[in-house]
Parts: structure tokens; C-alpha cells; sequence
């Protein structure tokens, strides 16, 4: 029997036992979880997920109505991205899941956002004809701290639907700067202006490299990010995250 069917299998006896001996609820709408062992999530929220709605740029920016195609970063040739797109913006049970993982450590989530994103055509036309993910790095200190870097966890789900290798330590992140929340903008440039360097070359140099992260709110980190990754001869870097900031 192939792994996911014995998976399937299992769920199917487990499940129904969960929800009589220790029924729980989902976390955005209260309502009794049929398939407990599939997250916190009921499959009514994972259906209703908020999707971007305004048309993307091919960078992944969300454009207003209106508004032309490329967004003006790449039309003034700053774009920090040969591609990139996400999930949806981060608000209602998309925000939710995520809190859920980072801050709550259910893991299993990273495998069932990875599953949301790539039934997206954005998401797949990003890792088409890539070679390597690239996780966002946490500090070795915050990953302590934590216990796992979620960024990470995304890419290996990624990596285990799209058969894509993850260089997880290529990358890595030299500085513990202060969190970016509560942070302008220029803020958040500054504060991870040198903060990322890479340490395994060969693993980037001259591939088409997706970078995965969990939220892109200004996008501060992920450029910086994409900087080290240029420098250390990336031939090509795009962005995945699971949702970004309106």
C-alpha cells in the first residue's frame, strides 16, 4: 500500500473515534471538526480561504482596478523578483491557520497549505521550471526558541508534492534583529539590510531559486533575502508565500 493511502486508511478508523472521545472544534467557526487529524481547520474554512481577488502582477503584487500591468517597481526595473504569488491576502481563516502554525506549533498545517497553494495557478507557474527552494531562515536563537521555522516546514510540504529539492541551510540568517512587527516600513529595510548571507554556494549558484515564506507584509525581508541569493550567482530568484499583507 502506497504511503498516502495508508495515511487515508488510517484517518478514515481514526477519525470518527477522535470526534466522540475527544471532540474538538475548528478554531475560526466553532463548528465540531469531522477530521480532526486534518488540522484545526473545518473543511468549510480550508474551502473558503481567502483568495487574492484584483489582478496580480507577475511579481505577485496585487493590483488595484485600474490599475496597469507590470505594478511600477518592475516597470522602473526594481523588482526584486523574476516571479512570485501567494495563497491569498492575510486576513479572516487564512490568517487564522497560519497564527496557528507559528504560534501554536501545528505543524501539520505547513503540509495543508502547501496543498492550498498549489492548487493555485499562480503558486505552480512560480515553481515551474524551478531547481531549488530556498526557506526563509530564522536565527539560530528564534529557532530555539520556537522549536521549528515554518518557513521551512512550508518548503519541505512543497518540496514532498512537487519532488523539488529544499537547500534549507544554504541560506542563513547571521543577525538576531528585532521582530519586524510594529516596524515602518524603511524600518524593516534597515533592520535586515545585511542580516542574510549564503553559506553553501553551489547550492545556488547558477538555479532558478523560489524563495518560501510564510506572510510578505512589506516585502523588507524577502528582498534581502533575494540580495544574498544574487550575490551568491542565483541565476534566477522568485517568491512563494502563503499569504501577504494588503
Amino acid at each position: 500500500m502506497f504511503p498516502g493511502a495508508a495515511i487515508a486508511v488510517a484517518r478514515a478508523v481514526v477519525d470518527p473515534l477522535l470526534t466522540v472521545v475527544f471532540p474538538s472544534f475548528c478554531v475560526v467557526c466553532r463548528a465540531p471538526l469531522s477530521e480532526p487529524t486534518r488540522g484545526p481547520l473545518c473543511q468549510g474554512c480550508w474551502t473558503c480561504l481567502p483568495r487574492h481577488r484584483d489582478a496580480l502582477c507577475p511579481c505577485g503584487v496585487p493590483l488595484g482596478a485600474g490599475v496597469p500591468r507590470p505594478c511600477g517597481r518592475c516597470r522602473r526595473g526594481r523588482a526584486a523578483f523574476e516571479a512570485g504569488a501567494s495563497l491569498g491576502p492575510y486576513e479572516a481563516s487564512l490568517r487564522t491557520a497560519i497564527h496557528e502554525l507559528k504560534y501554536r506549533g501545528r505543524r501539520r498545517l505547513a503540509g495543508r497549505l502547501a496543498e492550498a497553494l498549489l492548487a493555485e495557478p499562480g503558486p505552480r507557474a512560480v515553481l515551474g521550471g524551478a531547481v531549488v527552494l530556498v526557506p526563509v531562515p530564522l536565527h539560530p536563537r528564534r529557532r530555539r526558541e520556537r522549536g521549528f521555522n515554518q518557513s521551512e516546514l512550508i518548503a519541505q510540504a512543497l518540496a514532498r508534492l512537487t519532488r523539488l529539492p529544499v537547500a534549507a541551510s544554504a541560506l542563513v540568517r547571521r543577525q538576531d534583529t528585532p521582530s519586524q512587527s510594529g516596524l515602518s516600513a524603511a524600518e524593516r529595510r534597515r533592520n535586515v539590510a545585511s542580516a542574510f548571507v549564503v553559506r553553501r554556494r553551489p547550492a545556488i549558484a547558477g538555479r532558478v531559486v523560489v524563495i518560501v515564506d510564510d506572510v510578505l507584509t512589506t516585502g523588507a525581508t524577502a528582498r534581502a533575502c533575494a540580495s544574498a541569493l544574487r550575490a551568491a550567482g542565483a541565476r534566477s530568484v522568485r517568491l512563494l508565500t502563503i499569504a501577504r499583507v494588503a
